[in-house]
């Protein structure tokens, strides 16, 4: 199978050294960045976990043309770089192959929807914890599930072997992967965790564990999943489990991970609230439904990406 890693970040860089690792697949990164990619093909990936250091050969480009046909595009950028990576999508997908988003958040849903339903899309969410410290330099922070699934299954549709075929190769680069019917549900179920985590590493400048550790912290991040669970149920949005407790064991497995927001405000890069706490709240007003402490929350984001 010839995968397509889109987007050079955390998640990005984890997966194709992940699968690349494993020599099960032919793994190409695409970036927009010629020197970041030409770098990446260089040098490879260095991934740091459990104390060791290896550098794992990954080949990069930023040309898509020089990709050919491919079987599977993880598309790994965050929500609201999805535009303009489209371009590069369109140029690389088919009705016969796979493209999975794999955003946090569920502001990428309605894009998807929206713009290109037309295009081959799964989607996927993952728990595991990985921190980019630099251009191609990534560090373990914590293992988790990975679930994929079409967003909109048709009876027939050979993609589905294809995608259970991606998910076997998944767990044998050692990401713990299943297919499942209902990613939309899974999807809501990632979005309590980053709703409760996210936001408050970043506005705290700390690894994840570290939310435990403070009562009145630990109240926040509960108060702010409750809320989502409160829109969610107006929405009609099925919950299976208990998102609060889902959140707390996330957080603790994850302990030593910097969250991609904490990471994206310490670089001083745009963050995923809009996609995260923004969303809820959006939804909440809409629906009339109080969420003070998710507004408190996307207020003191917006005020670190202002002012840093």
């Amino acid at each position: 199978m010839k995968i397509v890693v889109i987007g050079p970040g955390a998640l990005g860089c984890f997966l194709a050294a992940s699968l690349a690792d494993q020599g099960a697949a032919e793994i190409q990164l695409l970036d927009h960045d010629s020197q970041r990619a030409a770098r990446v093909a260089a040098q490879g990936i260095l991934l740091e976990r459990n104390g060791e250091e290896r550098r794992i050969k990954v080949p990069a480009t930023a040309d898509p043309e020089r990709l050919g046909r491919v079987d599977a595009i993880l598309l790994c950028v965050k929500s609201h770089q999805i535009a303009a990576a489209l371009p590069r999508i369109r140029r690389l997908a088919s009705p016969d192959n796979l493209v999975i988003a794999l955003q946090n958040g569920i502001a990428h849903l309605a894009f998807l929807a929206a713009r290109d339903s037309a295009l081959p899309w799964a989607a996927g969410v993952t728990s595991v914890g990985v921190t980019l410290l630099g251009q191609g330099h990534i560090r373990f922070g914590g293992q988790g599930q990975t679930k994929v699934g079409f967003l909109e299954k048709k009876s027939g549709d050979d993609r589905e072997t294809r995608l259970t075929e991606l998910a076997g190769l998944f767990a044998k680069s050692g990401l713990e992967t299943a297919v499942v019917d209902n990613i939309i549900d899974h999807i809501w179920a990632k979005f309590f965790i980053n709703i409760g985590i996210n936001a408050l590493t970043a506005i705290h400048n700390c690894p994840n564990g570290e939310l435990l550790m403070s009562a009145s912290v630990r109240e926040q991040m509960i108060a702010a999943v409750r809320e989502a669970i409160t829109v969610a149920q107006a929405l009609g949005i099925p919950i299976s489990g208990d998102p609060v407790a889902a959140t707390l064991k996330v957080c603790q497995a994850t302990a030593g991970n910097i969250s991609s927001m904490l990471q994206d405000v310490r670089n001083h890069r745009q963050t995923e609230i809009d996609a995260i706490n923004g969303v809820l709240l959006k939804e909440a007003a809409r629906l009339g439904v109080a969420v003070p402490v998710n507004e408190s929350l996307v207020s003191q984001i917006r005020k670190l990406e202002k002012y840093g």
